[in-house]
């Protein structure tokens, strides 16, 4: 049962009571907290904390609202006594330096996860704000970090650095010889036909001074691309690609654009800069008077494996990608392989694909 918290006396007034016993933790729920979630209020109290983190703490029978076992989303009301067997630190997010995750450190190399919206490079924005002065300002030897792979600001996932000139000679060789690869998860418009495979379209720039690169045999750079087929799903699908030699700039956007199989919310290439629920559940309804959210208003690309040798580095989907891989499971069938491909390759979403931009 309840704990009945009638809103009144200077104790509902003030901020939560807190005890602290060989119990755990006590937290009687004040006024100021009435209606909302069990999640919201602990994060109030001593958050930033996890989502994830407190809902295992929850499945694992540690919270408890007046002493029965409780989940995060569940509302609370005024006087409402919450329990916490464990202590709430060990609920805390892990700090990520200002959408910058350390992934892995050792005397040649440093290797990060960024998020959507950071740049990498300094002269781009200055101020501390970018991959590299992130990453030198949490450096304690005082050493300069050379770029050793780049990522465009609104891509997620690997950034790598080095330590010295040594180390950027050998890893630039072994991107070279194909030794050493970054590996990009994608999420493009309809299926390829085949499981794997390459392009090897010639990329350059009409102008110096353009963002996009074009098809051009005669006077562009050669570039291969490998791709394999992770998951066809109804209008969509999610590909493996990586570059066969160092790669160039948006050679993945431009190869994946180029065979008519753009990266969704790729606008340079012709996307659409935005994904809504409405474009991939048939049955859906408005909501009147509030605007619809975008599941994805970004490039769908991530950076998601380093392998050199020996060492694999691995970078998760983002939280904005996690959302939008969940949608598309939901609501966009997988296709079977063993069907035929007229049947479901291409069918699907072709009718509510949105209008390219220019």
């Amino acid at each position: 049962m309840r704990a009945n918290g009638d809103g009144n006396g200077d104790k509902n007034l003030s901020g939560p009571s807190l005890e602290l016993s060989g119990d755990g933790v006590h937290l009687e729920v004040t006024r100021e907290h009435h209606g909302k979630s069990l999640m919201k209020f602990l994060d109030a109290q001593a958050g930033p904390l996890d989502r994830q983190l407190v809902g295992a703490a929850a499945r694992d029978g540690n919270l408890q609202l007046n002493g029965e076992l409780a989940g995060p989303s569940i509302t609370l009301r005024t006087g409402d006594l919450v329990t916490s067997s464990i202590s709430l630190d060990q609920l805390a997010r892990t700090p990520k330096h200002d959408h910058l995750t350390m992934l892995h450190e050792d005397k040649h190399c440093v290797i990060a996860s960024k998020q959507s919206g950071l740049p990498f490079d300094a002269s781009r924005v200055g101020s501390g704000r970018s991959v590299l002065e992130k990453l030198a300002a949490l450096q304690t030897d005082g050493g300069r970090l050379r770029p050793g792979h780049r990522l465009d600001k609104d891509t997620s996932g690997l950034v790598i650095t080095t330590r010295n000139q040594e180390a950027e000679r050998r890893l630039s060789a072994a991107f070279r010889s194909g030794e050493a690869r970054v590996e990009y998860l994608a999420v493009i418009r309809r299926a390829l036909r085949e499981d794997s495979g390459q392009f090897d379209t010639a990329l350059g720039k009409r102008r110096k001074s353009d963002a996009r690169m074009i098809a051009d045999p005669r006077h562009g750079r050669p570039c291969t691309t490998l791709w394999h087929m992770e998951e066809r799903l109804r209008g969509f699908s999610l590909l493996r690609l990586w570059a066969a030699d160092t790669g160039r700039s948006h050679q993945v956007r431009a190869h994946l654009a180029l065979a008519g199989h753009p990266i969704v919310c790729d606008r340079l290439y012709g996307e659409d800069d935005r994904l809504l629920l409405s474009q991939l559940k048939l049955d859906y309804r408005r909501k009147r008077g509030r605007p619809e959210r975008p599941v994805l208003q970004r490039p769908a690309l991530h950076a998601a494996r380093f392998r050199w040798g020996d060492l694999v580095v691995e970078a998760p989907f983002t939280e904005d990608l996690e959302v939008l891989m969940a949608q598309l499971h939901r609501h966009c069938v997988p296709v079977d392989p063993n069907q035929g491909l007229d049947q479901g390759l291409d069918q699907g979403l072709d009718e509510e694909q949105p209008e390219p931009t220019s």
